[in-house]
């Protein structure tokens, strides 16, 4: 059988009214369907169906209004009829029926039935694999697309005749100058299909051909509709199945690029400008692998290329359009014909979570253990609080931590059983009814796979039972309470489920670094510190172009409100959760102040380790304890006049004065037997030793030097001096230390700086260079996986949260380095200083005595660098696999969207995809932002569950905040009731997102 034979289309059945739809062309032979629901009431108002492989597919069409009903299909069972009814609805036909049948002799059904009826059946090796027809908010018209059940391979095709790489269609973009310390690259050919970077604006409607597109396609032609600017495009694909993808509208002249047999589309350039205050593509050229082109619109100063990679060719696109295309990125699909059978990899977060059905009411206070649930936990004991109604839930979970999950209030008569080893619960009974107007839980029973029962409350005529799926067991729960429980679900997990550690030893760049931790965004860096941040402005490069992580604004970039602060509010950024318009917009502290946690006297002795050992003298005691008195006095003296709060402010303070700026360093001089310079220009490890001492006495005051052994302690460090009397000795105590975070990062810092004079060599334009620094391999990759690495080390002495801290600590260190060292080019009017005084002003800052710190010493030595402005999330890099809350930081914020949850895989099909289900009680607007732009709305009826798709490259390196409209007082819609936030990261591999965005009523 050919593939072009693998797909067959029935009769369609209804009217001629309605938007046409097709699953046609995302249909393929072999695919995996796993469910199939509908909704209906008196007639059908919309269906969907599921593809779980090769690739993540959800076909939906129509509305969401009736009942939803669903039909889970088990292994090798498939959908092989469908009958169909149909009749008039205000002059219209509509569909009024639909029944589905399995091979297994399951059934779905709902609807109406009438007399005009019809039912076909797939033929013999098919199955039902998509629809085609016509809808609006009903089905009006509706047939079945089928597939062969068994993969269909294209017929092999002779080997083409040996050509020479540099003739081959496809090349690798340009080698980044700079180079790279890791190993995350694409890796060619790895994938059937990827996607390219994308243009544009954040404007009209999506669209993507990516899940259509396979390997092994031949492009038979390409058109550009175009007069000022990109009105549409169509590409005709001709094996191995007849495809048409057309998108944009039909304004402007057409231009048709025919291509010959062994041609690719290999190239594309794009312009794009503001129209109207909307981004728009202005412009679109096409190169293929015999030097033909095909273009359209007009050019425009903001622009950019793309060249496919070895072995890939343009096979369709992605982006958004309306009357005209506003954002366009490209669909490399692989020449050669690649094994498409491997689908995404799982993360447990997705597969291995089953949520129960919900008992109760809508009323108080929605709670999920979602995000506290580990696999393989132990649950040692439940307990029921009850007397006439349930008052609460609790589990006690003993291993891998000792954890207590409890719901409700304090009231009833408590109840416990103790499980023993290996028993767990498996079944939950719960009856619910009325008590002051307020549907509540009156009575709820647990039974456990040895038989052991607990129950509490009060029987009633409303009742439910939730049954584990075979190999789950109950991990927690979710619901509504306050006082007492007023709704109630079961959470279950698969038994054999294993989480995903942090020192998973599996993750991104660890081939490189050896490392046994994973890059994931964490719980610290979304920490707000402040009521609003200023954001951060750069200028244009001579492209008109701005930096990674910035966004027009005007005449100028500014930056994309990051993680901590994701809500843009005019020149600056507010909290998760804030509203713009109630925010009170002033600076209050320092936006990146981190927790000073670092043992005392830990400072001195790491940096002097390094310096040739010399006897301490009693003047460097008494001149360096006077020094300090002094620096304590005067901070007395300003905190008493002039109180200040927190340390990032006593620390301004400090350096103001003579005593830090003179006396102590004068002080340290004379400790190490060095020459005090005449002009005053101390080196650099004096000055970090004098950073360790301020900072040592702004955090324990006159402590420090109360006794002669605080006083030795300081100026000793941890033992080595005390100890060492040669140079080896001072060397092996050092390197048992067993920290390479310190020359990892001295290492990483010259490779920065070395790629920044590359990048001048080729530039003399500040705003140029720091466009092109910032899309470098060394900030993309190395920073992040150089800083994470530090982090590993650090969780030997911190807890994971100081840990995370420390490590965006480092990151907005590199990233306020990486900008200084770009702008030490703008001196002489704008001409680069000569290389010497270049590395001049670069050792000057500092980060020679890097490789000779722990890594908490260079926390303290890096907190200078950060601005009390916000940049950009960045220095993030690729991320590992994980849950969305360990690995992109998700967090809800209030009742909106608590309890959702789901998965991220760094190699995938660079889809993020999210699947509303709402428990709400009315219809709700879910609006998606992205980089602190409003990118989409989906309406999400009560009760129903609805998805929504976009793609990597459209909102890679950027947050992504979600909030929701819902009716309130007099049906008004309001905004607020709660927010959920993450990350979204760029992978060299594709990247895999699926998020069940749970919707509460608030």
């Amino acid at each position: 059988m050919s593939v072009k034979d693998s797909i067959v289309l029935s009769e369609s059945f209804g009217g001629p009214h309605g938007m046409d739809f097709s699953d046609k062309n995302f249909v393929n032979s072999g695919q995996t369907v796993s469910q199939i629901s509908i909704y209906a009431g008196e007639r059908l108002d919309g269906v969907s169906l599921e593809i779980s492989a090769p690739k993540t597919l959800t076909f939906t069409h129509g509305g969401t209004g009736g009942d939803r009903k669903v039909l889970k299909l088990g292994p090798g069972e498939y959908i092989n009829s469908m009958e169909v009814h149909w009749g008039k609805k205000d002059d219209h036909t509509r569909i009024f029926y639909v029944n589905f049948l399995t091979s297994a002799g399951n059934s779905l059904s709902g609807g109406s039935m009438t007399d005009d009826k019809s039912t076909v059946t797939a033929p013999e090796g098919f199955q039902l694999a998509g629809f085609f027809g016509k809808s609006g908010k009903e089905i009006d018209t509706l047939g079945a697309v089928w597939a062969y059940i068994d993969l269909v391979t294209p017929a092999p095709t002779p080997a083409p005749a040996p050509v020479k790489d540099e003739d081959s269609p496809g090349t690798v973009a340009p080698e980044d100058i700079a180079g790279s310390l890791s190993e995350i690259k694409t890796k060619a050919n790895k994938r059937p299909v990827q996607l390219s970077d994308s243009f544009g604006g954040p404007h009209g409607k999506q669209f993507s051909d990516q899940l259509a597109c396979t390997s092994g396609m031949t492009i038979s032609s390409v058109t550009i509709r175009a007069g000022e600017r990109l009105d549409g495009l169509t590409v005709q694909v001709a094996a191995p199945k007849e495809m048409t993808f057309t998108h944009g509208g039909t304004g402007g002249k057409e231009n048709t690029l025919a291509l010959e047999p062994g041609e690719y589309i290999t190239a594309m350039e794009v312009h794009w400008s503001q129209k109207s205050g909307h981004t728009r593509i202005f412009y679109l050229s096409l190169g293929t692998s015999k030097g033909n082109k095909v273009s359209g619109g007009s050019q425009t100063k903001e622009k950019g290329s793309l060249t496919a990679p070895k072995g890939y060719q343009l096979a369709g696109f992605f982006g958004r359009y309306g009357d005209e295309v506003d954002l366009i990125g490209a669909v490399w699909s692989s020449i050669a014909a690649v094994n498409e059978t491997t689908s995404t990899a799982k993360v447990s977060a997705d597969e291995d979570i089953a949520l129960g059905e919900l008992f109760g009411g809508p009323h108080g206070n929605a709670f999920s253990d979602i995000n506290n649930i580990k696999f393989g936990q132990t649950i040692s004991a439940i307990t029921i609080r009850s007397n006439k109604r349930v008052d609460a839930v609790t589990l006690q979970i003993t291993s891998p931590a000792e954890q207590i999950m409890n719901h409700g209030g304090n009231g009833g008569t408590e109840k416990t059983i103790t499980l023993a080893a290996d028993e767990h619960i498996t079944s939950m009974e719960a009856h619910w009814d009325k008590k002051d107007k307020h549907t509540r839980v009156f009575y709820i029973s647990f039974t456990t796979t040895t038989g052991q029962t607990i129950e509490g409350g009060t029987k009633t005529g409303n009742s439910g039972t939730a049954t584990a799926p075979e190999g789950f067991v109950l991990g927690g729960f979710y619901g509504r309470a306050d006082d007492e429980v007023d709704q109630i679900g079961a959470i279950w997990t698969r038994k054999t489920a294993k989480d995903i550690a942090l020192n998973d030893p599996s993750g991104v760049g660890n081939n490189t670094y050896g490392t046994t931790i994973r890059n994931w965004v964490g719980p610290t860096i979304g920490k707000s510190k402040d009521t609003a941040c200023y954001r951060k402005s750069m200028d244009f490069d001579s492209n008109n172009i701005c930096p990674l992580g910035y966004s027009k604004d005007g005449d100028d970039c500014a930056a994309r409100c990051p993680l901590s602060y994701p809500i843009p509010c005019g020149l600056e950024c507010i909290p998760q959760n804030d509203d713009c318009v109630l925010a009170v917009l002033s600076k209050i502290g320092a936006v990146a102040q981190v927790a000073l946690n670092v043992a005392t006297a830990n400072v001195f002795g790491s940096i002097r380790a390094a310096f040739k050992i010399a006897k301490w003298a009693v003047k460097c005691v008494r001149n360096t304890v006077e020094a300090i008195r002094g620096l304590i006095y005067y901070l007395r003296y300003r905190q008493t006049s002039a109180p200040v709060g927190d340390t990032a402010e006593m620390l301004a303070i400090a350096y103001q004065a003579d005593v830090v700026l003179y006396d102590i360093p004068v002080a340290i001089c004379t400790c190490l037997n060095i020459p005090v310079p005449k002009d005053a220009k101390f080196a650099d490890y004096v000055l970090q030793i004098v950073e360790g001492i301020v900072k040592q006495a702004i955090t324990n005051g006159d402590e420090i030097i109360s006794t002669g052994a605080n006083v030795m302690s300081l100026l000793s460090g941890n033992g080595l001096l005390n100890n060492s009397k040669t140079t080896v000795d001072e060397l092996d105590e050092l390197v048992a230390k067993n920290s390479s975070c310190g020359w990892q990062l001295k290492r990483l810092t010259d490779r920065v700086t070395r790629a920044v004079l590359k990048y001048r060599s080729v530039s003399t334009e500040v705003n140029d260079i720091r466009v092109k620094v910032y899309k470098s391999a060394i900030v993309l990759n190395d920073i992040p996986v150089v800083t994470n690495n530090c982090m590993g080390e650090l969780l030997a002495s911190k807890t994971i949260t100081a840990a995370y801290e420390t490590r965006d600590l480092l990151r907005k260190t590199f990233g306020v380095i990486v900008d200084q060292l770009i702008e030490t080019g703008k001196t002489d009017g704008g001409k680069g200083v000569a290389k010497k005084d270049y590395m001049l002003e670069v050792s000057n800052m500092g980060l020679v005595m890097l490789s000779a710190l722990d890594p908490t010493g260079i926390a303290y030595m890096a907190s200078q660098f950060v601005q009390p402005i916000c940049g950009p999330t960045a220095y993030v890099g690729e991320i590992d696999d994980g849950t969305l809350y360990d690995a992109l930081g998700l967090k809800a914020m209030d009742e909106a969207f608590v309890g959702s949850y789901g998965s991220y895989t760094h190699a995938g099909d660079g889809v993020v995809h999210l699947i509303f289900e709402s428990v709400d009680t009315k219809d709700v607007t879910v609006v998606v932002h992205s980089g602190g732009d409003q990118y989409a709305k989906v309406d999400v009826g009560a009760g129903d569950v609805t998805t929504w798709d976009a793609t990597f490259p459209e909102l890679e390196d950027k947050t992504m905040y979600l909030d929701r409209w819902r009716p309130g007082l007099f049906g008004l819609p309001g905004k607020g009731g709660g927010s959920l936030l993450m990350w979204i990261p760029r992978s060299s591999e594709g990247g895999h997102i699926t998020m069940h965005v749970r919707i509460n009523p608030s």
